[in-house]
């Protein structure tokens, strides 16, 4: 009966997969590298030979509370593992988590809810399974199986709690399980090799922090595949059995906690999307020109895919995504052998970013798309007096929800395309987050705060009732934003106050006047007699 249901499941696919495999739901094709921001994030060491792009080695990227780039990686020259972030001052730093002695493979990134990293991967030399968590005096490591050959294709995703799970495999053994329950790690094994040998593999948790699965196997249970934890038993589904082989990419779950993935059909080297609805499952080709390899998928707050991969034809690296139901594809980076060992992942404003290798030039490479967004712009006066002698104006910047003024890189900013602000380090109000980060017009969003030289700005000023200001600038991952305010420039008459003696030495008067803005011949004024003054 058993087998019979499952035939019946793997026949309804099929007729879902092989009506679809063809599709796009529209698509279209544009070659947009120059609307991408891409940077060089460090260089690898000499490639070590034989060397090949498989999914051994990876690229893994996760954006932290403040939408800032973390990346680990394997240095494909040295064998290490690294790992480099984007620093409050928009720099990249880099830090070795396992060295070239020991060796890792398979690494992969997740942030906790304090931001901190934890990696894991399989430890080379001692052939078992590991996991790195940051901590203030540096990483610390626990072996999670010491299974010799534990950890290919580990994948990994924490709880509530921060707890680490992990899907993994043992060569040529089990899949397994495990999770992190204080200081005690336990592993439970889905299938063991009688099943086929475990190809790629994804986990993530749903709302209840339950795992679910999805994975590649060879025969006899040849196909995709979907496990889901029903906190009883493990559940398994067949997602597609009939194409020669698969690659799974990633798998991640909507808020209805219902499977998505993306893969690569290796029969026909072409990247699909799948999904289930709760009753079926659907397939779509994602881009039926390319000659893709390796990628990776990224399901982003309002539920839209993002895949990234590598066109191995023109060896360059591509992203698509889906908007009302269409498929938009890009050319990322084509400057080279680039796009090897993708990972995608997107901001709460789905602003995608990318993390590769480029062979070439041997190097790790940061990609994020350009984008535009409107901030508030606050000026301090609202009412500017040009006589003033005053040291400063102050501007207020408060981002879109979604976006963290600290990301703000302050050498970009300009006011009316002209004037920078004030970044000399001996200010605290430049240096000091504290001094610069504050909620000015306590509306419970923060903002930045910046200050102009005031002479120079009122050396750009007219005299107006609303005049505007237009400050523009960057956020560290090449994100524009622009603004305007409006306030009161005046430039009121000067007072003059002239003291004179008349001829009677005994009488002295004072006489005060207000100087016009602009003196003409025919503007009458009192000139007294030049000789009596002092």
């Amino acid at each position: 009966m058993h087998d019979f249901a499952l035939l019946k499941c793997a026949l309804m696919t099929a007729c879902v997969f092989l009506s679809s495999s063809n599709s796009t739901l529209g698509f279209e094709d544009l070659d947009n590298s120059d609307e991408w921001i891409i940077e060089e994030v460090v260089d690898l060491g000499e490639l070590l030979l034989p060397w090949s792009p498989d999914s051994v080695n990876r690229t893994s990227i996760v954006l932290n509370s403040s939408g800032m780039p973390h990346i680990a990686f394997q240095d494909i020259g040295t064998g290490e593992i690294r790992y480099a972030y984007r620093n409050a001052t928009g720099k990249w730093q880099t830090e070795t988590v396992v060295n070239a002695e020991m060796k890792g493979v398979y690494a992969v990134l997740a942030l906790d809810s304090n931001d901190r990293p934890v990696i894991c991967y399989r430890n080379v030399r001692m052939r078992e399974l590991s996991c790195a968590f940051s901590e203030a005096s540096g990483w610390r490591y626990e072996v999670v199986d010491d299974t010799p050959d534990a950890g290919a294709y580990v994948s990994l995703a924490l709880d509530n709690l921060d707890r680490p799970h992990l899907a993994y495999y043992i060569n040529h053994g089990d899949l397994r399980y495990a999770w992190l329950d204080g200081m005690t790690w336990n592993i439970t094994t889905l299938r063991d090799r009688t099943a086929g040998e475990v190809l790629s593999l994804s986990l993530d948790l749903d709302s209840k922090y339950d795992p679910h699965i999805a994975l590649v196997s060879s025969s006899p249970e040849r196909g995709l595949w979907y496990y889901r934890w029903n906190e009883t038993k493990w559940d398994k589904e067949i997602v597609g059995s009939l194409v020669r082989g698969y690659h799974l990419y990633s798998m991640a779950l909507n808020n209805s906690d219902l499977p998505h993935m993306a893969f690569l059909d290796s029969s026909e080297r072409v990247p699909r999307y799948a999904y289930n609805d709760g009753t079926y499952w659907f397939v779509r080709s994602i881009d039926v020109e390319a000659e893709a390899r390796h990628g990776s998928f990224f399901l982003d707050s309002n539920q839209n895919p993002h895949v990234a991969y590598e066109e191995r034809g023109q060896s360059d690296i591509r992203y698509a995504y889906m908007d009302g139901g269409l498929w938009n594809k890009e050319t990322v980076d084509g400057e080279g052998l680039v796009g090897l060992l993708p990972s995608v992942t997107a901001d709460s404003n789905g602003i995608p970013s990318l993390s590769y290798i480029d062979l070439t030039n041997l190097t790790l490479k940061y990609a994020t798309k350009k984008e535009e967004i409107e901030a508030d712009i606050d000026i301090d006066p609202d009412t500017l007096n040009l006589k003033s002698r005053g040291k400063w104006i102050t501007c207020y910047i408060e981002l879109l929800a979604g976006y963290d003024p600290r990301n703000i890189n302050a050498s970009t900013i300009l006011l009316n395309d002209v004037l920078k602000p004030e970044l000399n380090p001996k200010y605290g109000f430049v240096v000091l987050e504290s001094s610069y980060i504050m909620d000015h017009d306590e509306d419970g969003i923060l903002e930045r705060m910046i200050k102009f030289d005031r002479s120079e700005v009122q050396e750009l000023l007219s005299p107006g009732d609303s005049v505007s200001i237009r400050v523009t600038g960057q956020l560290f991952d090449g994100t524009k934003f622009e603004g305007t305010d409006k306030i009161r420039v005046i430039n009121p008459p000067q007072l003059f106050s002239w003291k004179y003696r008349e001829e009677n030495p005994r009488i002295s008067r004072e006489v005060d006047f207000l100087f016009p803005e602009v003196l003409h011949e025919s503007t009458p004024y009192f000139h007294p007699n030049p000789l009596c003054f002092r």
